[in-house]
């Protein structure tokens, strides 16, 4: 019996410092991703033993330093160009009062700026449409694969039943309203010599951006009001018909229909449109 209780109040003494250490572990994290805010409230020398080599304090801003500088460095993997484009110690800075803001709650980094558009939205549009691009190439380069409609099952289906023909897009895919210029802002960064401006063919304060994946390589293209339209008609699932109805306003049936299928072919080309069963 003796040795019974002695064995019950080791595990008692065992389990019961589990809480503590568990809030230690939460408080020392706390501590570490808060440093130097000015709310912070650390008692440093219960959560970390310093020496004379280092303080308490010290040590956890060595950790703080290193989580900011994780933080910084994952951001930049997913926004490169924008990184380039402020420059290294001004992006860690924006990093920094990012996570602030927004601290990780995912086990994976990889979600770290699903919020970073629409923070910078606030300040600076420009950087917030770098961003909202960037992202959402980041996006679909994770996203399914989906068996894809090919033109030989384009060839194949009843020419009579064409207005039919149901049209869905991959997964991997977005379609982005940004600030106009966005398009020439990306490419003006990761070019070696510099650019020209672009020319203002458009008073309109937005342009619109497919982007989409091919394989494992991401791609992304301006597209006009009309072919924004009609992708955005597709997305909801329209079919072909309806497609071509959405230009008979600017064009003749005719036109209307061969642009529809110029579009429609271009789409498929670009692994854009997913595969259909042909009708009994």
């Amino acid at each position: 019996m003796q040795v019974e209780r002695g064995a019950r109040q080791r595990a008692w003494n065992t389990t019961s410092r589990w809480p503590s250490e568990r809030a230690k572990q939460s408080a020392l994290l706390a501590e570490i991703t808060r440093h130097g805010a000015a709310n912070a409230v650390r008692d440093a020398g219960s959560l970390v033993v310093g020496d004379e080599r280092a303080s308490a304090d010290e040590r956890i801003a060595v950790y703080a330093r290193m989580y900011r500088a994780r933080l910084a460095e994952a951001l930049a993997s997913q926004f490169p160009r924008l990184a380039k484009e402020v420059g290294t110690d001004d992006f860690a800075a924006l990093s920094a009062a990012y996570a602030a803001e927004h601290p990780s709650v995912h086990p994976s980094l990889r979600f770290l700026g699903e919020r970073f558009t629409a923070w910078l939205e606030q300040d600076d549009p420009t950087l917030a449409g770098l961003a909202k691009l960037e992202w959402a190439r980041t996006d679909v380069f994770d996203q399914r694969d989906q068996p894809l409609l090919s033109l030989d099952d384009l060839r194949s289906w009843p020419a009579q039943r064409f207005a039919e023909l149901p049209l869905e897009l991959v997964t991997a895919h977005r379609l982005l309203q940004v600030p106009r210029g966005t398009d020439w802002l990306w490419d003006s960064i990761g070019s070696e010599q510099p650019l020209s401006e672009p020319a203002q063919h458009s008073a309109e304060p937005h342009e619109s951006l497919l982007v989409w994946r091919e394989g494992i390589a991401v791609f992304h293209r301006v597209v006009d009001d009309s072919e924004a339209v009609a992708l955005a008609k597709v997305a909801r699932g329209a079919p072909f018909g309806v497609v071509c109805e959405s230009l008979l306003g600017k064009l003749s049936e005719e036109a209307a229909v061969a642009q529809a299928f110029s579009w429609l072919s271009t789409w498929i080309v670009d692994q854009l449109i997913v595969a259909v069963e042909p009708p009994a």
